[in-house]
């Protein structure tokens, strides 16, 4: 994976930890996307980041803010590095 891909994910995250600041969003919810923010973030420094896992770990956190209008940037942000990366985008799959 190149940097720039690695960098716009983590720019991604950025985007989706600002959204959930200002979100009227239970705290169980909010523990667990910052978890998940968390796993890619490890992946992301790893030698050899499991790319699969962290496309499954982005889609998982677009999935969960979907709903929320506050945090529609941060999503857009989420689809933007998944397709740069080459992954596939499950997370408006059901919408």
């Amino acid at each position: 994976m190149e940097s720039s891909q690695l960098d716009a994910i983590h720019a991604a995250l950025v985007a989706v930890q600002r959204a959930i600041t200002s979100m009227t969003f239970s705290s169980c919810d909010k523990d667990d996307v910052i978890e998940l923010i968390d796993r890619v973030e490890s992946e992301l420094r790893s030698a050899h980041p499991n790319v699969p896992l962290m496309g499954s770990f982005l889609n998982s956190i677009a999935r969960s803010l979907r709903n929320q209008p506050e945090a529609r940037e941060a999503c857009l942000a989420i689809e933007e590095a998944i397709n740069g990366a080459g992954l596939p985008s499950t997370w408006q799959s059901g919408i």
